[in-house]
């Protein structure tokens, strides 16, 4: 069974970020292979070192003479087989080397060989190469053969992982998928520390989440919003993406998923929080987006439009709280909800006077991005929607609402400042906020929008929470 010390050492926790995947495996494995052995023992040899265990190694099977191969050479071979030196052709690919080299490993019962060649495997797992099975087949019967009391001892944990199953990634992949949990799967299973950037472990990722809207698909909503979540807190630590190589691949499956189910709040504040930290916001800089499918990047831009929304939510009622200022927040909060829930505000974004510019922390949660706006109130800021072809203004404060029927003339989205004659010249309907109890404004204005785009809200859509 594995040491508590060695299962307490694979903690989520205490990862540092892996490395990227173009660096030599090897070498990164000679630095942090042991982190994840059994007995904290096993050693990689230097570059200088392999190559000449290869020189030994590729001799000895050219010349069919193993007396020039020492204990050591034999006990090092596995971090040889899989990876080219001078520019040659890896042992393992060429002809009838795996047929020599089964033969001159399978009485071979030493404790570190037998890890250095499971954990070599892992380091370049060859998946796509037709001696896979063999070697799998191999090195199992390696552990269950073994008369080593260490070997022994460990042999039934390490076989239990599924690591040297056919197909082994998949099975992985699809094991994570039955729990949702990223970490704990790859931890129980030893892959992460030395080995997160391992072959192996990063293409048991590709796997999963190149498959996870089908993973995700037709399980209960319980169970999406766990297998989502627990996505997340895997792809991220200490503040950076624990995976940046698949920054894209965790963008497109999070998002392109997650478009076609229904969020719970909770779920959805975490995802547009993620997506901020690590990837920007779309609709000011695509650059942290780049690569990422048009699919997704449309989904994350409709939650922005709920957040932009929400946070002008929240200034109405920050401003509600301050004084009596302002009467009219709720039921304007009621009437562009009401748009809102039906999917048909399209964009959205305002700006903030100097004073509430000063004051958006006390009402605006976590990441965000909108304008300032000059020659009004410092206290008054202004919402701009897109609903169809209509850009709509709304103020904070008592000004009146102004809609523009194309956006021809009408104050652009996306800008980092505004003055007041931006977001208020040459308006094709101006109107008061007269009649907030009856509905008054908001009949006119809903059946203003309803004329021009076609949609449709009713009064108990708009005079309601």
């Amino acid at each position: 069974m594995f040491a508590k010390a060695a299962l307490r050492s694979l903690e989520i926790e205490s990862w540092s970020t892996p490395p990227v995947i173009s660096e030599s495996l090897l070498i990164k494995a000679s630095n942090d292979i042991t982190k994840v052995s059994i007995e904290n023992d096993l050693v990689v040899p230097t570059r200088t070192t392999l190559l000449q265990i290869y020189k030994r190694l590729k001799l000895a099977f050219e010349n069919k003479d193993l007396t020039t191969l020492s204990r050591y050479d034999i006990y090092h071979s596995p971090w040889v087989l899989f990876e080219q030196f001078d520019d040659e052709k890896a042992l393992i690919k060429r002809w009838r080397f795996w047929a020599f080299y089964k033969k001159l490993t399978q009485n071979v019962d030493n404790y570190r060989f037998v890890l250095a060649f499971y954990n070599a495997y892992l380091v370049l797992y060859p998946f796509e190469q037709k001696y896979i099975v063999e070697l799998q087949s191999h090195i199992k019967s390696l552990f269950k053969e073994s008369n080593n009391r260490k070997v022994f001892r460990v042999s039934a944990e390490i076989l239990g992982r599924q690591t040297l199953d056919s197909n082994a990634h998949i099975v992985i992949s699809q094991n994570i998928a039955v729990t949702g949990n990223v970490g704990s799967e790859l931890r129980t299973r030893g892959l992460l520390e030395g080995l997160s950037a391992s072959k192996f472990t990063v293409k048991v990722l590709s796997e999963y989440l190149e498959n996870f809207q089908s993973f995700i698909d037709n399980i209960p909503s319980d169970k999406q919003m766990n297998m989502i979540a627990k996505l997340v807190k895997f792809a991220e630590l200490n503040g950076k993406l624990t995976y940046p190589e698949f920054r894209i691949e965790i963008a497109n499956s999070i998002l392109i998923a997650s478009g076609s189910i229904e969020l719970r709040t909770d779920v959805k504040d975490s995802l547009k929080t993620f997506f901020l930290t690590h990837f920007g916001d779309p609709r000011v800089e695509l650059t942290g987006w780049h690569g990422v499918d048009d699919e997704a990047i449309r989904v994350f831009q409709s939650w922005l439009v709920e957040k932009t929304m929400e946070d002008f939510f929240n200034l109405l009622s920050h401003v509600a709280d301050q004084s009596d200022a302002d009467r009219h927040w709720k039921y304007r909060k009621r009437f562009w909800n009401a748009y809102l829930k039906k999917g048909y505000i399209e964009e959205a974004w305002f700006a903030l006077g100097v004073k509430s510019f000063e004051q958006a922390p006390n009402f605006i949660k976590g990441r965000h991005n909108y304008a300032s706006l000059s020659g009004g109130d410092s206290k008054h800021s202004v919402l701009i929607m897109k609903i169809g072809d209509l850009i709509v203004t709304e103020w904070s404060h008592s000004g009146s609402y102004r809609v523009w029927n194309s956006p021809q003339f009408a104050p652009t989205f996306y800008s980092k400042h505004y003055s007041r004659d931006d977001v208020i010249l040459n308006s094709d309907h101006t109107g008061a906020h007269h009649g907030n109890i009856q509905g008054g404004w908001q009949q006119k204005l809903s059946g203003h929008i309803r004329d021009l785009t076609g949609f449709r809200v009713t009064e108990r859509d708009y005079m309601n929470d």
